[in-house]
This record gives C-alpha cells, sequence and structure tokens, in this order.
C-alpha cells in the first residue's frame, strides 16, 4: 500500500470536514432554586405573614396571601419564545388538602402582547407516611403550543400552612457552535 497517497487522502478528509461551516446548536438549560431566591410576598401586608425559610417562602398566617416569584433565564435576540416551561413545587404543613392558584405571566411591563394563564392545583395534606406536596407548570401546550417569552413570573395565591418549595425554569440557549 502506499502510505503516501493514504496520508494525503485523509488530511484532504480531515480538511474538508473542518472547513465545512459550523451548525449552531440549541442547548436546554435549567435553573432550579429554591423559592427564596425567586420569591417575595405581593405587598407588605402578605409579608407579615410569609416566612422565608431555607427550604420554602411559607405562608404562616391564617389567610390567604400572594407570593410572586421571577425566574432568571438567558435572553437570545430575536427568539422571543425560548422558554420551554417554568413552575413551582409547593409543600402543605397542614393535615387537609389545599387549592393554589397561580398565574402566570410572560413578557414586560410595556409590551401589549404579555401572556397570562391561571392555573390551579391541590396540594395534599400532610400524613404521617408522606408531606403533601403538589406543583404548578406552564408549557408549551398552555400557550399555543409555544413556548414563553424569556422573561417569565408566577404569581401565587398561597392558602396558610402552603409553601412554594422550589422554581424551575428550561430555556434555550444558542451555543454559537
Amino acid at each position: 500500500m502506499n502510505y503516501s497517497i493514504g496520508l494525503a487522502s485523509l488530511v484532504i478528509a480531515v480538511g474538508s470536514v473542518m472547513a465545512a461551516p459550523a451548525q449552531a446548536a440549541v442547548e436546554v438549560n435549567e435553573v432550579g432554586a429554591n423559592a427564596t431566591s425567586h420569591c417575595q410576598g405581593a405587598l407588605p401586608a402578605f409579608e407579615t405573614a410569609i416566612r422565608k425559610r431555607p427550604l420554602a417562602v411559607q405562608n404562616e398566617g391564617s389567610t390567604s396571601s400572594f407570593v410572586t416569584c421571577s425566574f432568571s433565564t438567558q435572553y437570545n435576540a430575536g427568539d422571543i419564545n425560548q422558554v420551554g416551561y417554568f413552575g413551582i413545587f409547593f409543600n402543605n404543613t397542614t393535615a387537609t388538602a389545599k387549592t393554589v392558584t397561580c398565574s402566570g405571566v410572560a413578557g414586560f411591563a410595556s409590551n401589549a402582547t404579555n401572556v397570562f394563564i391561571s392555573k390551579t392545583a391541590t396540594v395534599a395534606g400532610t400524613t404521617p407516611a408522606a408531606p403533601g406536596e403538589g406543583e404548578i407548570f406552564f408549557e408549551p401546550a398552555d400557550n399555543g403550543a409555544q413556548g414563553y417569552y424569556p422573561l417569565v413570573n408566577v404569581s401565587c395565591n398561597i392558602p396558610p400552612g402552603v409553601g412554594i418549595a422550589d422554581t424551575y425554569v428550561g430555556f434555550n440557549v444558542d451555543d454559537a457552535t
């Protein structure tokens, strides 16, 4: 076998692969955090009932309180529907099931096309065998099979004994490769 021809062919093949234009790849990133990093009482009056513990933003009052959570994402210019999902997990320290209602909001203050979606979930009561848990997530199916603008938030009516444990947002990032 003529090694110089084989080596030349290999160099040409490798060179042509390396010279091919790179295709951009989209990565799906997820940011998860305990509620204390993203959530707060919606008004000062609600703050008196809300306890911000390391593992939850908990309503320890005797009436419902509104809590707002805003999520951290990365914005890709021109990709207005880059958030695939966002949502929260709840805990319930009482023995009875509780109902939580949240509004998912995607957009910004001066935008006429913001998205508002309301969802309700039942958070199970705590038993000796299991903690009371529940969740609300906003997904493309909730928004006409589209993603969401990269600025996403939730506002939840949290009954006494219920807390927001953690938050999650999944979004696309072009890794420019």
